[in-house]
Order: structure tokens, then sequence, then C-alpha cells
């Protein structure tokens, strides 16, 4: 087939590279998307959205487990569908997927059913170079690599974004294997419940996937490595969350590293350490076995085969190396995404933290405003992306959210409580909404600052906490003060009601506790 040219070409078709192909097309460039595998990447077909159908069942479960304080009589063992459970929410992610390919077709974007290899950078008047590669798509079910195979047709592009996004880490000489030795995707979709698992990582993947699992009788072993569950929320949620946890009967194992992981005949064997100060103390070594282990240690970028060699791609820490500088949080410099490859950018995970779908998808609108507004098609410079208002969930139940910075970090800056900031925090035990529908674990907290009270941080712990935290998120963008916050009037009897109360609390003025 002859080459053909593109004006944009997005190699990618998850959430940072299908939104970003729509916003190319809307402003008039003839786009395309490369995708090796179906469209919605892994967020909508093996993460964000499936991973959310599993958890609504699970929260289902918990409710039954507990029928008597609803006043329900169930005669006999809830008992359930295993196949249906895993089916329910493969049918969810198969819905959204033909939802994209639909947007594809609706803004006229070419989608390519193929691997890509970028093997031209731009030069000069020479457009970048994509080989398109027939390719043996990846089993749906794990992180190995496509097999690329024979190259259909070269085209080129004047710009190619790419947004590939990433692969979960594995430990150190302990390979998924698709059967004992989970990732994230084995964890979502396998045809028997293990009646043990072991859950190596707290982070939101593995405590979203503990609680789903434990709701359906699974007994649940966490291991991390850091003092406590969820080391990246505030120190206050995490102590709040592993007292829940525990006393759901959860075993958790914190300050404590994965030495070993072995492979038998009925399961796993794990053994652990304490770790302390970057040390494992292997003479307290103990092994737990189990009849499968979910490795949950976090993502790197994926971007295997995807630059010819002598292009000389940088990269980072496993990830693709752009303008744009990973945990430089304080400001909202107006990054292009653009790699050391003329005419080539990337976004999402694929360049690093935070690999989050909501920052993927922004940062590819950006990239994508950014080359049309120094092309002359947009007459504003696009508005950079405020690193230091993303919002951050997990998803089991109670929820976690927050927004900014933690208490930790600003004593970490040097700020003292009482002199440059003031905490309010309000507990859903005394919130009516709460109350009534039986979900009182959790807290709000805001951190506001002295003297003018900007809301430095914001830190959810509860039912509906990923929904509450937006309007937290706003009123950091918009840099509300606790006082906006108190003269909005909020509805009652509602979850956001707890946010107008931790705001008085800050500022010394609380009415219900």
């Amino acid at each position: 087939m002859a080459d053909r040219h593109f004006d944009v070409v997005v190699i990618g078709g998850g959430p940072a590279g299908y939104v970003g192909a729509i916003r190319a097309a809307q402003l008039g460039y003839k786009t395309a998307v490369v995708e090796r595998a179906k469209l919605g990447g892994v967020c909508l077909n093996w993460g964000c959205i499936p991973s959310k159908a599993l958890l609504t069942n699970a929260e289902l479960m918990e409710k039954l487990a507990h029928q008597d304080t609803w006043g329900l009589k169930i005669k006999g063992e809830v008992e359930f569908d295993w196949d249906s459970v895993i089916g329910r929410s493969r049918k969810v992610a198969e819905k959204l997927t033909g939802g994209v390919g639909f947007l594809m077709k609706k803004n006229k974007i070419e989608h390519i059913e193929a691997s890509a290899k970028i093997v031209g950078a731009k030069s000069g008047s020479s457009p970048c170079k994509i080989e398109i590669q027939d390719c043996e798509v990846q089993e749906e079910i794990t992180s190995a690599p496509a097999k690329p195979g024979k190259t259909r047709e070269t085209i080129t592009a004047d710009h190619v974004i790419v947004a590939t996004g990433s692969v979960a880490r594995e430990l150190p000489g302990t390979p998924f294997d698709g059967d004992k030795i989970w990732g994230a995707r084995e964890a979502m979709y396998n045809k028997e419940q293990p009646k043990k698992l072991i859950v190596v990582g707290s982070g939101a993947i593995g405590m979203e996937f503990g609680y789903f699992y434990k709701q359906f009788g699974t007994e649940v072993t966490i291991i991390e490595m850091q003092d406590r569950i969820l080391p990246v929320e505030d120190h206050e949620v995490s102590a709040a969350m592993q007292k829940i946890y525990k006393k759901a009967g959860f075993d958790i194992k914190t300050s404590t590293i994965t030495t070993k992981v072995e492979k038998t005949a009925s399961g796993v064997k794990v053994t652990v350490a304490p770790f302390k100060d970057g040390k494992a103390d292997e003479s307290k070594a103990e092994t737990i076995e189990a009849d499968r282990v979910l490795v949950a240690i976090g993502v790197k970028g994926r971007y295997d085969g995807l630059f010819d060699d002598s292009l000389g791609l940088e990269t980072v820490k496993d990830h693709i190396k752009t303008d744009y500088v990973p945990g430089n949080y304080d400001t909202d410099a107006p990054y292009d995404y653009k790699t050391n490859l003329p005419g080539i950018y990337a976004v999402g995970d694929v360049i690093g933290p935070p690999w989050l779908a909501h920052v993927a998808s922004e940062e590819a609108i950006i990239c994508v405003e950014r080359i049309a507004w120094k092309a002359g098609k947009l007459d504003h410079e696009p508005i950079p992306l405020d690193y230091s208002v993303i919002p951050g969930c997990t998803y089991c139940q109670p929820q976690v959210a927050s927004v900014g910075y933690t208490e930790q970090a600003l004593k970490d800056k040097g700020l003292k409580k009482g002199e440059d900031y003031e905490v309010g925090k309000f507990p859903f035990q005394a919130l009516g909404k709460a109350i009534a529908s039986h979900h009182t674990d959790g807290f709000c907290k805001i951190i506001r600052g002295l003297p003018h009270g900007e809301i430095l941080g914001a830190h959810i712990m509860g039912d509906q906490a990923t929904e509450l935290i937006a309007e937290m998120s706003l009123a950091r963008r918009l840099e509300a003060t606790t006082e906006d916050l108190i003269h909005t009037v909020h509805a009652h009897p509602t979850m956001h009601e707890s946010v107008h109360e931790a705001a008085l609390d800050s500022e010394g003025r609380v009415i219900h506790t």
C-alpha cells in the first residue's frame, strides 16, 4: 500500500490516546489512532471501569452480610455465581470499548488496528515515519508484549503523540504467569476464586482488589513495605483505614518486605521479612502460603518495540522523558510534552506519575491544543495543567480521596500547625446522611492556610469520598478559602455537608460536633 500522510498520529487508544485524537480531529487535523489491542486501553478494558463493576458487586455482598441492619431476612446463605460476577464486569468494559469505536467514526478518525514502530523523527520538511506492523494481539489477561509481524505500510505524520500507557511492575525474579502470580489484569479476570490471597502492595490497586476478594469470602493478607497502608495518603487516613480493615478480618503486615515468591503444586509460598531503614531483617523472615499472590507494587511506562533504536529516545526511570517533570507539582508550567525527538510527543502513564486516567486525558488535550496554538489554529494559549490540584481516588469501602498537600508534606516543608496552617475535621458518625445510610466510618479533613484561609489540602475517607473530592478540587483550583466554603449553602441531608462542617471546624466554628 502506498504511504499515507496524517497531520496527527496518536499511538495508543486509551484515555490519553483516544481523547487526544478526538481533540485533534475537532481542531481540523487529519488524525489516526494506532492501537494494537482494544480501544479504551487498560482503563476501559482492564482497569478503572471493570474494576469498579467488581467493587459494586463487593459492596452489595457487604450489605447482604449485614442484612439485619437493613431489616432484611434472607433464608439460607447468600450464594453467588463467580462466572457471572466476573462476566458482568467484562460486559461493562465491552460496552464502553464499543462506545470509543463509535467516537472514532463520529469524529472521522482513522482507527488502525496494528502495532506501530516509529522509525523516523521530523527533520526539516520531512515528516515523522511510522511502520504499521501486523501483530499477534496480546492475550487480554496478560501483560506480555505484543509480537509484531510484517510491516504492511509506512505512514507519515507531522506530529506523533505517544500514549501507550503503562504496565504493572513485577517483583524481581517473579514474572506474572497468568495463573498463580497475578498482576491487576489477572486479578480482574480469573475463572476460579482463590480461598486465600496475598496482596503485595497497599496502594489503590492492592486495596481495591483486597476489598473485592474479601467481600466474597477470600482470606486476604496485605503486605506493605512502608510503615502504613495507602502510604501516599494523609497519615490520619492511613491509620483509620488500617484500623477498619484489621477489624474486618484482613491480615495486614506493614513495614514488611517480600523477599521471595515460590510456586507450589497448590498455590504459592511468599517469604516476607521486617523492613526498616532500607534493610530486611532476614533473621525474622516468615513464609505465608496462599492460593494466589497479587503483585501491586506500581507501574512503568510501556513502549516496548515502539522506537527504532537508532533514534536515540531519551527515557528516565522506565518512562519516556519529556519536558514535563514528574513530581514538579508546585508549578503549572506550560509543558508541550515534547520528547527529545522532533515532532514526537508523549502523554499519560508512559511519561510518569501521577499514573491516573484523568491526568492522561488532560495532558493529551493540552498537548494537542499547544500544537494547534503554535500553528495559529487557536487564538489563545492553552491553560496549563496544574498538577497540584489533581484528585486521587481509591474505590474500596470506605473510599479514600484527596487533593493537594498532606499534613505531613506541609510539615516536611517546614510549615507549622497553628502558625502556617490549621486543620478542620468532621466525622461521618455525626453526619445525618451518613447515619441514615449506615456509612458512619470516615471523615472529611481540610487543611487551611494561614492567614488567608486557602485550601492547602483536603482528605476524605468514607462513603462517596471519590465524589465529594470534586468540590475540594474545584475550590483549590479557584483559590477558594474556607470562608467561601462556609458561605456556600450545602443541601441537607447530603454527604457534602461534611465539607461544610470541616471548613467550619478549621476556623473553630463547627456546629454539629
